[in-house]
């Protein structure tokens, strides 16, 4: 038996663990949890299987000025992902990038899975099964083109061939230059212009038309309006939302201050909490980071010539788990959170999940949620909620174990 590591005391986040919400003590060696001891110690520490970001961008792996791989990758670790979804930011349509982008993985800390774009930025259909051969898990197109309908139509039968989650972005009015939705009074306020929100229903509407003729594991998504979710709940279409769409709302707009700068843009108050509710009950599943870590100097500049983009991974779980107190009668449940980031992304895109017990593999999230808040990695934001890490060696157990109250 290789050399192992006790870890508690620690609760169980985990609604199907027969643990669920006990103290224990975890017995882990290098093949997984080895031993489950119940004590009778105070645990303000949790741990659920590991979480799993459900998609951010990234740029090329070949221009050296944007964020690398690895950088992208140690901020969804330090945000307690162990798995990580991602897209590009100018879309991956050559099989030689995908490839290239699976050797920079290799040594990288967490899984690293790849959404290749089913077209090209000049609407042609992509090599789709060279794609897929070289290892592209899913498909999306990036937030920046316009939705290319006509290549949808035609790449969805062999999309669904393939396997695989397809990510349809309906909000396509990022496309060339900035807008934003001039009904919301912050948003005319600050200086946006574009099509309005209901263009959100109208595509939610057109992809679920697609979905039912074509088939295929379609998910919607950021949803940012409680008149588009009420669309892809009315087809039963699989959705997810992004952190900022429940973190913060239209009003913070009228700073001016670029870091607010998104697409799709922010939501007035009551869209905001129709997407946190739903959420929480399950009637939007999935929630993404949407993170896209914009260089700081296109950042911070006027809001007209600022780059788009947020940097979410470090930040998610906390600010979540502050949003999800205004959207439950009851304090949130720290099931509620593993649930949400564990259980969901794990069934839906068809990812290993088995409940948290012995013979559960090494790959772990542990939080703590503690009585006074502490400042999070966005400035002026602060939660109860901290992230320990992740654990997918013994070695990261033993780095945690230091770390724990």
């Amino acid at each position: 038996m290789s050399e192992g590591i006790r870890l508690g005391p620690v609760r169980i986040a985990d609604r199907r663990s027969p643990w669920q919400g006990q103290a224990v003590y975890l017995e882990l060696d290098s093949a997984g949890i080895r031993a489950i001891s119940p004590t009778p110690e105070p645990a303000k520490v949790w741990v659920s299987s590991g979480w799993v970001e459900v998609c951010a961008w990234s740029s090329q792996p070949q221009l050296p000025a944007q964020e690398s791989l690895a950088a992208l990758a140690r901020r969804a670790w330090r945000g307690g992902f162990t798995t990580l979804l991602i897209g590009g930011w100018q879309g991956w349509h050559e099989p030689e990038i995908i490839a290239q982008l699976r050797r920079d993985a290799a040594s990288l800390p967490v899984e690293v899975l790849f959404l290749a774009a089913w077209a090209t930025p000049q609407g042609d259909i992509a090599p789709l099964e060279s794609l897929r051969a070289e290892g592209a898990f899913g498909w999306a197109l990036p937030p920046e083109w316009s939705l290319p309908w006509r290549t949808l139509i035609q790449a969805l039968p062999y999309l669904r061939y393939l396997g695989g989650p397809i990510f349809v972005l309906p909000f396509w009015e990022a496309h060339l230059v900035d807008k934003g939705v001039p009904e919301a009074p912050e948003l005319a306020l600050s200086g946006w212009e574009g099509l309005p929100d209901y263009t959100e229903t109208v595509a939610v509407h057109a992809l679920a038309a697609l979905r039912a003729a074509y088939g295929g594991t379609i998910l919607v998504g950021p949803l940012t309006t409680a008149a588009g979710l009420q669309e892809a709940r009315r087809h039963g279409l699989l959705s997810f939302t992004g952190l900022s769409y429940t973190a913060a709302e239209a009003s913070q707009l009228l700073t001016y201050d670029a870091f607010w700068k998104l697409h799709p843009p922010l939501r007035p108050q009551s869209d905001r909490l129709a997407i946190l509710q739903a959420l929480s009950q399950g009637q939007i599943p999935l929630i993404a980071s949407y993170d896209y870590l914009a260089p700081p100097e296109e950042k911070e500049t006027e809001w007209a010539s600022a780059a788009v983009g947020q940097p979410t991974l470090e930040v998610l779980a906390p600010l979540l788990w502050q949003a999800l107190q205004e959207a439950t009668p009851e304090p949130p449940s720290p099931t509620l959170l593993a649930e949400v980031l564990s259980e969901r992304p794990r069934r839906i895109l068809g990812l290993p999940y088995l409940p948290l017990d012995i013979g559960h593999p090494l790959d772990l999230t542990v939080f703590a949620i503690e009585d006074t808040p502490r400042p999070t990695a966005w400035p002026g934001w602060t939660s109860p909620l901290r992230v320990v890490g992740p654990i997918r060696s013994v070695a990261d157990a033993h780095n945690l174990r230091s770390q724990m109250p």
